[in-house]
């Protein structure tokens, strides 16, 4: 098995590459949450399976937009910048085209909750089966171009200001406190004025979803590890 990148670089910094794997550790961490919550006998909870379907919109909005800001902001650019690099970012921009639909069969499937719980199941699977790869091959390929990209550009808006302070909230849950340190020391104060509550904010809606489930402390962005 290949070595898990680290989320900080040689020198204890963090990156866009770190605010990027933070969020591929989100998608794997509640990849884990949604297997588990419609497995037996967890999925006959019907008042926890109204809570999951709520954070599938949540979920699949994440990374949605999280592609389309690659093939929109980040791809562009480094195509500038690395022409060696094109043929894997048209592959990558290529799974995001295969992974949209499957986006859309979880709505279907989720809407469904609780009379269908196996087509949701089915769906994640799926979901993970494309991603896995997917976040293993940006890792692999585009992370080390992103190592030297230190800064974080302050947010135009107040609105857009909460938005990234709620994405980073999302984004920390399970992340070591070392690493968080150093993401957050790179953030504006616009955002990190805004992270105390949004976090509370999060670990609430966690509770609510998942239950008392803890998470450990990635220094990488495989959960807990």
């Amino acid at each position: 098995m290949t070595a898990a990148p680290l989320l900080l670089d040689e020198n204890g910094d963090a990156s866009i590459a770190t605010a990027i794997m933070m969020s591929h550790h989100g998608f794997r961490r509640d990849l884990v949450r949604f297997r588990a919550a419609l497995h037996a006998p967890a999925a006959d909870d019907v008042h926890r399976l109204d809570a999951v379907r709520d954070e599938w919109r949540s979920f699949r909005n994440t990374l949605h937009e999280h592609h389309h800001a690659e093939d929109t902001g980040l791809f562009p650019h480094l195509k500038g910048q690395h022409e060696s690099l094109r043929p894997t970012l048209e592959r990558l921009t290529a799974d995001h085209a295969r992974i949209d639909p499957f986006l859309d069969r979880g709505d279907r499937a989720f809407s469904d909750l609780p009379r269908d719980i196996e087509a949701a199941r089915q769906v994640i699977n799926d979901l993970g089966g494309l991603l896995d790869p997917h976040l293993a091959t940006e890792e692999a390929e585009v992370i080390p171009h992103l190592r030297a990209m230190k800064g974080f550009p302050p947010p135009g808006t107040p609105e857009e200001a909460d938005m990234f302070a709620q994405g980073f909230a999302w984004a920390s849950h399970g992340i070591a406190p070392q690493v968080l340190q150093q993401v957050y020391a790179m953030l504006p104060p616009i955002i990190t004025s805004r992270l105390p509550a949004a976090r509370s904010a999060f670990e609430e809606r966690w509770r609510r979803v998942w239950g008392p489930v803890e998470v450990g402390a990635s220094l990488s962005p495989i959960p807990d590890r």
